[in-house]
């Protein structure tokens, strides 16, 4: 329970060495190559400390102004650093430029006569200035997760106001019931939570061979929907996706969604930082056709989390989705100034544009360039260490700060080796699937990482992958002695059988040494139900199973066996007289019996009669060694 009295500080703190510390994954360690970088530096600590100690709750310009203010001017820094379009900055440069040309000519000529043309030429210009209006900005929220998920927000309700124009008696429950989105199967996971929240379909679609969205792909799907009477409204493209680091193809998608009036979103979580070098802009090539945009400065650009920026292009697209009025949260300045409680789902907000403002100024754009290059140089180290070893695959492009790999061979290895190396805490990874592919991800996390740290990681995946291919050798071996032991007693066993029977089985059976051209008859078995079956170029050998199940143990059930003897798992619904049944029709002599009345009774039988009838020669012949780990080249 909680304590009745205060404690001293003094035992609060011994508490933590003893109770917090041993159970924290230590983020900032040189071994920790999991997931993507969390941003730390002393200025983002002492920017989170003065925000603390500010205690400032900055929902609205009232509340305080240099809170909003100065996360505007922060959103439209970092949006000339990573040179984003000029549609999704707060303030307008070109706008700005001709301003201050406005205010230098009204000088030089206030002296002068102002004539008709002139006031002609004045109402032009303001009339085009008003239909070039600069509606464009960005707010700081607390992940990629709320980004995307107010982003599909203002999607649903543009487009559910646009089909309320287009037919006034429709119901906003009809329109939402049959909207959906689009998204690569490799975006992260948090597009498909909001959509649960948005209640909104999600289609994950498939990617190429370099793990990129493509148009051709959202084209199809597009196509088909509408065919359905669903009405598409989103799509959420990737640059730097969380298994591969792979890019979505903007340009092709790009052009769809502003063909089909979409709202198109790209999520740059990690790789968005990166584009404050000018040699990775050619990854966000077509994100001119993008409505809004997201990037983690606390991934990448040394900001302490939480810290993520969003830019849109319309910002009244956005208010009108996620505005809330009550009078006690307005105030006279409302029509000049900002409030960013209007852009995000939370109402109280954090003084985040502090950290920002300290780490740019205590680093510069220069020093933040030299951080992420840095970073990208060492993942190619790892890179050429990894492709040095035959033993292992790399998996996509390596283009920023991540390495993906595994052992060549089935996924199981790759899957044992990750989990040797995360028990001996010497080192710390996390996995992926990309195209049935499980993957080990290697980023470049420490701030300070060295080339030392690249070769310590490879020794140390190096020899947990030793010790895991060597141990899959040797069970391996075991199965394949243990199989030869139970061939060769049943081929005895046969012989003894047939000698009792008066038939002479010849030596070339015993003897496997036959000519190419001789044919060879094994002894026929008694086959319980218990059995493997076998496939081989020339024959076709039914065994029991050793008493040890070392066979079962290792090797995974087929399919249709495990459908068939598992059928509480398919058939959830089932009563346990139907499993009974289901049961005891997996024995060899009820198989016999299917099969021989196959042709007889087919209106009275069962289903699941009538399935196994079909399926008892494939299970009868399927090779049970699915998943067996392919041969590794030491």
């Amino acid at each position: 329970n909680a304590p009745e009295k205060s404690e001293k500080w003094e035992n609060i703190m011994q508490d933590v060495e003893q109770a917090i510390m041993p159970g924290i994954t230590h983020w900032q360690h040189p071994r920790f190559h999991a997931y993507f970088p969390a941003g730390n530096s002393y200025p983002s600590i002492l920017g989170e400390m003065l925000s603390s100690g500010l205690g400032i709750v900055g929902f609205s310009w009232a509340a305080s102004p240099a809170c909003t203010e100065l996360e505007t001017i922060m959103l439209d820094w970092i949006g000339r650093m990573i040179d984003l379009p000029v549609a999704f900055l707060p303030f307008d440069p070109n706008h700005d430029y001709e301003e201050s040309d406005n205010e230098s000519s009204s000088q030089t000529d206030e002296d002068d006569d102002i004539n008709e043309d002139h006031l002609l030429n004045s109402v032009k210009n303001n009339d085009e200035e008003k239909q070039a209006e600069h509606i464009g900005g960005g707010v700081i929220l607390g992940s990629a997760s709320e980004c995307i998920l107010v982003a599909m927000l203002a999607a649903r309700t543009k487009k559910i106001t646009s089909k309320r124009l287009t037919d006034p008696l429709i119901e906003d429950g009809q329109i939402l019931a049959r909207l959906v989105c689009y998204t690569s199967k490799l975006a992260h996971s948090c597009v498909e939570k909001a959509g649960l929240i948005a209640m909104v379909r999600v289609r994950q679609l498939a990617v190429d061979e370099h793990f990129s969205l493509r148009g051709k792909t959202l084209e199809e799907c597009i196509r088909a929907d509408k065919e359905k009477g669903l009405i598409p409204f989103l799509v959420s493209g990737t640059l730097g996706t969380t298994s591969c680091c792979s890019y979505d193809n903007l340009k092709e998608i790009g052009e769809i969604c502003q063909r089909e009036q979409l709202w198109f979103h790209v999520d740059g979580a990690y790789a968005g930082s990166a584009f404050i070098c000018e040699e990775f802009r050619y990854i966000m090539k077509g994100l001119e056709y993008a409505d809004s945009f997201n990037t983690n400065p606390n991934k990448w650009l040394l900001m302490n989390f939480d810290c993520s920026c969003f830019w849109v292009r319309d910002k009244f697209a956005l208010i009108n989705a996620m505005s809330v009025d009550p009078l006690y949260l307005q105030h006279k300045h409302a029509q000049q100034a900002v409030d960013y409680r209007h852009w995000g789902v939370a109402l109280s907000r954090r003084f985040r544009s502090l950290k920002l403002w300290f780490t740019i100024r205590s680093y510069g754009i220069e020093g933040l360039r030299h951080y992420i290059r840095e970073h990208c140089r060492l993942a190619k180290v790892f890179e050429l260490l990894i492709s040095t070893d035959c033993r292992f695959d790399i998996i996509g492009d390596v283009t920023l700060g991540l390495v993906c790999f595994r052992l060549k061979g089935s996924n199981k290895l790759s899957q044992k080796l990750l989990l040797s190396l995360n028990d001996s805490g010497r080192i710390h990874m996390v996995p992926s699937m990309v195209n049935d592919l499980y993957i080990i991800r290697f980023a470049v996390c420490a701030k300070h990482a060295t080339d030392d740290d690249m070769h310590v990681a490879f020794h140390i995946i190096q020899e947990h992958a030793d010790s895991v291919i060597a141990e899959h050798r040797a069970q391996r071996n075991g199965r394949q002695s243990a199989s030869a032991d139970s061939l060769e007693s049943a081929i005895k066993q046969a012989s003894i059988t047939n000698l009792d029977q008066d038939i002479t089985v010849s030596e070339e059976v015993i003897n496997p040494e036959p000519s190419l051209t001789e044919t060879i008859y094994y002894p026929i078995t008694k086959v319980r139900s218990n059995t493997i079956t076998t496939m081989t170029p020339h024959h076709r050998v039914t065994f029991e199973k050793p008493i040890s199940n070392l066979l079962r143990d290792k090797r995974p059930r087929p399919m249709f066996v495990r459908m068939v003897s598992d059928a509480k798992l398919y058939y959830p619904k089932r009563n346990a007289s139907q499993l009974s049944r289901q049961t005891s029709l997996v024995s060899s002599r009820m198989r016999k019996r299917i099969q021989s009345e196959s042709g007889n009774h087919a209106a009275t039988r069962s289903s699941s009669e009538r399935y196994l009838s079909r399926t008892v020669s494939i299970l009868e012949t399927v090779n049970s060694d699915e998943g067996e780990l392919e041969d590794i080249k030491s």
